[in-house]
């Protein structure tokens, strides 16, 4: 569970990537990634209220959580990054708390920081 939410830090904090600084397209051919925070707290929250399903069909917190975030690694790469767990956390919590909560619950943590 370590090394998953690693992982998820390295993807929500922006960490790793391969964008270029002069905004050229990567050498993986792919384009930059959208800058960190510029995703908005609606689109967040209408992608992780549509992943509620998917997840409830994972058999195991682990396994959902490991689904999640793949999944948020490839949301964040193409609508922007948080800083952190924490400026998701506030984002969610703002934006839709009912949501964030569910959410939370079928991963097993408390927070977007501890993912």
């Amino acid at each position: 569970m370590l090394t998953l939410s690693a992982t998820v830090l390295l993807a929500v904090t922006g960490c790793g990537g391969t964008d270029s600084a002069d905004g050229a397209t990567p050498a993986n051919g792919n384009p930059p990634a959208a800058a960190a925070g510029s995703y908005s707290a609606k689109d967040v929250c209408a992608y992780l209220k549509g992943e509620i399903p998917a997840l409830r069909e994972v058999g195991s917190p682990v396994g959902r959580h490991a689904n999640l975030a793949g999944k948020l690694a490839t949301f964040f790469e193409s609508h922007g990054k948080p800083e952190n767990g924490a400026v998701l956390d506030a984002a969610t919590k703002a934006e839709c708390p009912v949501v964030r909560t569910e959410v939370l619950t079928l991963i097993d943590v408390d927070s977007f920081s501890a993912f």
